[in-house]
Parts: C-alpha cells; sequence; structure tokens
C-alpha cells in the first residue's frame, strides 16, 4: 500500500465531510539542542511523498529549518478517525513557484505578509491594536491584484521517508497502525502493536 495515496484519499474525503482539519496539519520542530515546538499550519499540497508548506523567512519555523532542526509532521483527520505521523527531510521550494502560488492566497494573508517586512513574524507589539491598524492601512493603499508577493515568503518540501498510520476507525476497537518506510523509492509496511 502506498500510504501517500491513503492520505490524498483521505484527505479529500475529509473536504467532502467539511473536516476543518482536511487543510491543516501540526508540525513540529526539534532544535539541535532538542527543545521542541508544535503549530498549526496550512497544509497546501501532497504530491508524490512531498507535503508543501509555504512560510515567512523572517519566522522562528524558518530560522529552525534553516538551522537544520528535526520535524514530524502529523495529519489528523477526525471524520477519518486516522492520524499520519510524517518524517523525512526538507528542502526549500523555488522561490518562483511560492511567489505564483502567492497569488492565490487569500487577501488577509497577503497583507500579513506585507506586515512581516516591518514586523517579524511571532516577535511582540504593544498591542493587537497595532496590528489590526497597520492591516487596515496596508488594506488601503494595496489593492489586492496589485499585490506582489514579498521577498521573505518562502516555502519548504517535507520529504516523507517515514509514515506511520493510527486508524482508529475500527468496530472491533482494536486499532489499526502501520509504519511505512520509503526504501529504493518504495514504500514497505510493517504492523505495529497500538
Amino acid at each position: 500500500m502506498n500510504p501517500i495515496t491513503r492520505i490524498i484519499n483521505d484527505r479529500t474525503e475529509a473536504r467532502k465531510l467539511n473536516d476543518s482539519n482536511a487543510d491543516t496539519c501540526f508540525l513540529a520542530l526539534a532544535d539541535k539542542q532538542g527543545r521542541a515546538s508544535v503549530r498549526t499550519l496550512v497544509l497546501r499540497d501532497i504530491t508524490d511523498n512531498r507535503f508543501v508548506l509555504f512560510l515567512n523567512r523572517t519566522s522562528p519555523k524558518w530560522q529552525l529549518f534553516q538551522g537544520g532542526a528535526s520535524y514530524e509532521l502529523l495529519l489528523w483527520y477526525p471524520t477519518q478517525q486516522r492520524q499520519y505521523r510524517i518524517q523525512g527531510s526538507m528542502v526549500e521550494i523555488d522561490p518562483a513557484l511560492v511567489k505564483t502560488n502567492w497569488m492565490r492566497r487569500p487577501q488577509g494573508s497577503k497583507l500579513l505578509d506585507y506586515v512581516y517586512e516591518s514586523m517579524n513574524q511571532s516577535s511582540e507589539i504593544a498591542s493587537r491594536d497595532l496590528l489590526v491598524n497597520e492591516i487596515q492601512r496596508l488594506r488601503q493603499t494595496h489593492k489586492s491584484d496589485d499585490m506582489r508577493a514579498p521577498d521573505d515568503v518562502g516555502g519548504v518540501e517535507l520529504i516523507a521517508n517515514q509514515i506511520e498510520m493510527l486508524d482508529l476507525n475500527r468496530e472491533d476497537r482494536i486499532h489499526d497502525r502501520q509504519v511505512f518506510k520509503r526504501l529504493d523509492n518504495k514504500w514497505q509496511a510493517t504492523v505495529l502493536v497500538p
């Protein structure tokens, strides 16, 4: 079984069922000292054994990636009662591709990318009002059709070499847990005790 095909099928079904997790993922990173952090992100695309995320280069997560952080990506589809834990390597996406895809983002997300030019993502500010006012100012001075992706917009592909699946959707309550490892461009499955 190809776990990527299963993930794509589960995601498609989750979208049909309006699963709030259909287009999100949970990214855990560990720096060189082993300090872990987790955040919720939009999962942009899944192709072959690659999971695509867009990040701002001013964000702490980008800095962790650049520093060689280890990652684990978690997908959880409540409507399917299925979880996937994904590990592997990371490569930066061609900036031209990121900028093309950026044009399809909602205006609010584009405006935030403009905000990051003057305020790094995750930096401290005096109040939320300061952020809201800056977005309102940008909304008045930038028409959506005229906006272009700032240079700090980036993207990564997480290349999976191991995927663990936990299927909780079993009538007998004996969960199905398997780990898939990619060796010689083929997925090999092993059953695990849940």
